[in-house]
């Protein structure tokens, strides 16, 4: 033998999971067989809820080695059902169903290498927004939306519970100081009952309106109380803390979108074909869109976008010679801005559009319009007014500085079949999903978007798009000669 396979071995740890087989069966007589031959040892048993577990194995992309069906929930039952004998006689049972791997590692040191008090008891500290929901798998909720709010100083708003002057807000009140006290007595009374009953997790939570002042403040405080003591797994949480910032970005970036789509449709909407035929196509989208035909037999067109509803008014009277009226009413829905309509009444004018589109009534869905057939797109110049139409009537694009999307949206399946269809035609890409309950025709690729652009004739968006591409090429381009050249001086020095 070799001078290291001779030298004792004072401590030595096994990791046996249900990959083990036939000696996991055995496990137990030899666990007896150690202890009666005056050997030590110690049992640490891992666990993690059934939906968590389900997650890391769809996450890992393997399955379990146990699933013989194939299902992952199966194999899980199986080897909780095995390895229940070794969950009996542990000596430590960590839930990791909230842990990061640093925080199991953090508990591993404190009992292995600080030999530090554990008594199978892994608590969570959780703050939330109310305005987000209550957490799901919360045990005890507390409601701190009675202490003064710092959202309302002016100073304060942009700051968070972790942060000095908001902790220093919350805690100054007597108030807060009486509840921190009497919910730390609380918890630690509990904590030991819920011990004693076999429970190895607790989550606390504790919510103000959107978790990012208060709740923070206080779950800060409880968590620095429990800690002390050492005797359990602590863990804090603030699980909605940047969520306002995030969706006020979201809402920024939907602004740039909507900016963004606008100047498309404002520049589309000052073009009018010369050709009849096109202008029947172009029309006949924006119909299929948004127009219908009400129970009095009137042909309605509908939008909240004034530049839409002008292309529409003067495709009427260039291409059918009909001169009405646009009407403007208040949006409904606690919506801001205005919805245009436009109304054709006189059933000579109503069917003279509809022979001109073939456009058809679907009267099963409240009246809205769908074309017969193919007849008005057969000309490429004519594809292209009809997606022009499509996108004024319910398109958008993103901002092109955040990233490249194009979609038109659809009310059902057939239309957005044709208009991808239509699409394909100019080798172009387009794709379709489903979201709620429209189809959405999507472009993803920027060089593409470009195309569609110029299909659209669209060309002024068109050029600031391409400069916008070229200066981002640019910039990561220069990003990975920078990174390239570090990593060789990194490689070198």
């Amino acid at each position: 033998m070799s001078g290291s396979q001779e030298e004792d071995v004072q401590n030595a740890a096994i990791g046996i999971d249900a990959r083990s087989g036939k000696a996991l069966e055995e496990l137990e007589v030899v666990l007896d067989k150690l202890k009666a031959e005056g050997n030590t040892f110690e049992i640490l048993f891992l666990d993690a809820e059934d939906k968590v577990l389900v997650k890391r194995y769809k996450e890992s992309r393997r399955s379990h080695p146990l699933a013989l069906t194939g299902r992952v929930d199966d194999g899980i039952r199986l080897e909780r059902q095995k390895t229940e004998f070794l969950r009996k006689r542990a000596d430590y049972i960590i839930d990791t169903t909230h842990l990061l791997t640093r925080e199991l590692k953090k508990e591993l040191n404190n009992i292995f290498v600080e030999n530090g008090k554990f008594s199978n008891m892994m608590i969570s500290v959780l703050s939330f927004g109310f305005k987000y929901g209550i957490p799901e798998d919360a045990d005890l909720v507390f409601d701190v939306r009675f202490l003064p709010n710092p959202y309302y100083v002016d100073e304060l708003r942009s700051l968070t519970g972790q942060d000095e002057g908001v902790f220093n807000y919350v805690m100054d009140n007597e108030i807060a100081r009486q509840f921190a006290a009497k919910l730390d007595d609380m918890i630690k009374f509990l904590i030991p009952n819920y011990a004693k009953e076999g429970k190895t997790s607790l989550v606390i939570a504790i919510g103000c309106t959107g978790g990012k002042h208060r709740s923070v403040t206080l779950a800060r405080v409880l968590y620095d109380k429990l800690i002390e003591t050492r005797e359990y797994g602590i863990r804090l949480e603030h699980r909605d803390i940047g969520k306002d910032a995030l969706l006020k970005n979201k809402a920024a970036q939907r602004r740039m979108e909507i900016v963004f789509s606008g100047m498309v449709k404002e520049e589309l909407s000052r073009q009018t074909s010369t050709a009849r035929h096109c202008r029947i196509a172009e029309t006949a989208a924006l119909l299929s869109a948004c127009g219908r035909i009400t129970k009095d037999g009137s042909l309605r067109f509908q939008t909240e976008n004034n530049a839409v509803v002008r292309k529409y008014f003067t495709l009427l009277q260039k291409t059918f010679n009909i001169e009405t009226e646009i009407a403007i009413r208040e949006s409904s829905m606690l919506k801001k801005g205005n919805v245009y309509h436009v109304e054709i009444t006189d059933p000579l004018q109503v069917q003279n559009v509809l022979q001109g589109t073939k456009l058809s009534v679907n009267e099963a869905d409240r009246g809205t319009l769908f074309l017969e057939n193919g007849l008005i797109t057969q000309q490429n110049c004519c594809k292209r007014a009809f997606v022009r139409g499509a996108f004024l009537a319910s398109g958008s694009i993103s901002d092109p500085e955040k990233g490249y999307h194009f979609e038109i949206v659809c009310q059902d399946e057939v239309k957005a079949e044709n208009l991808r269809d239509i699409i394909h035609t100019f080798q172009i890409d387009a794709k379709i999903v489903l979201r709620k309950k429209s189809y959405v025709v999507y472009v993803k690729e920027g060089a593409q978007i470009v195309d569609m652009l110029a299909i659209m004739e669209a060309n002024v968006a068109l050029m600031n798009l391409e400069n916008i591409r070229i200066l981002k090429e640019m910039r990561n381009s220069v990003n990975r000669k920078v990174n390239c050249e570090q990593q060789i001086i990194n490689k070198t020095s």
